[in-house]
């Protein structure tokens, strides 16, 4: 699989270069990176990690990256996703917010081809949750590109306070309601640069207010500009 610039779809996103490294960072999406070639570092705000084949990064966990002259690939996955769900549950569960690199997880780098493909089929939900929320979650991936949709509105969608909806919403997804909407937001925008159109058209039509604040929220999300991450 040869992935030459970043590929975010609904579910997961995919990105590859042979040299790459970030400022710290966090991200709402579970982080599984491997390196076919070579080796990556990874610092944490206690550890630094050296020399790695494999990590498991969960969700909303600051780190550094940096690999060079390395076939490095990272898949990002929707940690309300299936597979997202199930590494969580599999792997992450008792890890107490640090990355895995001993061998128990290795085999999930062994076929990755297999997982993105099916990927394409998965479902968000099949585990439970709120209904409320459940809705709020379609309106969120449903909901035209150029739409900004506020907090407010997903409260009438259902039928509670905003502050009842952020709390129960972190409560259901274990992320917080913004963080899903900004996802969202870059995924929509990552596909229309994807597509050829500048940073600037993907990111009004995305609904951000203008490219510096796309550029800001990329940046924290992964630690490096859309420009470097989107360059072939």
């Amino acid at each position: 699989m040869t992935i030459k610039q970043l590929n975010i779809q609904q579910d997961y996103a995919l990105f590859a270069k042979q040299s790459h490294q970030t400022s710290f960072h966090r991200h709402y999406a579970i982080e599984l990176v491997f390196c076919k070639k070579g080796s990556f570092d990874i610092s944490t705000e206690t550890n630094t990690y050296k020399n790695l084949l494999t990590a498991l990064i969960p969700s909303n966990f600051p780190h550094q990256f940096q690999c060079v002259n390395a076939d490095c690939q990272m898949l990002f996955l929707d940690p309300l996703s299936n597979i997202g769900q199930y590494i969580t549950n599999t792997y992450l569960i008792n890890s107490k917010k640090e990355i895995l690199i001993n061998q128990s997880i290795e085999y999930l780098f062994t076929d990755t081809e297999t997982i993105v493909t099916n990927l394409s089929n998965d479902s968000k939900n099949n585990f439970e949750i709120d209904f409320r929320i459940e809705n709020c979650l379609s309106k969120i991936q449903n909901t035209p590109e150029s739409t900004n949709l506020s907090i407010k509105q997903l409260s009438e969608l259902s039928y509670l306070s905003e502050s009842r909806l952020s709390h129960l919403f972190k409560e259901e997804t274990g992320i917080s309601i913004r963080q899903y909407i900004l996802w969202n937001k870059i995924r929509l925008a990552v596909e229309k640069c994807n597509k050829g159109k500048s940073l600037t058209t993907a990111a009004h039509s995305a609904g951000f207010v203008d490219s510096s604040h796309f550029n800001k929220t990329f940046f924290n999300m992964f630690g490096s500009s859309p420009f470097f991450a989107l360059k072939s």
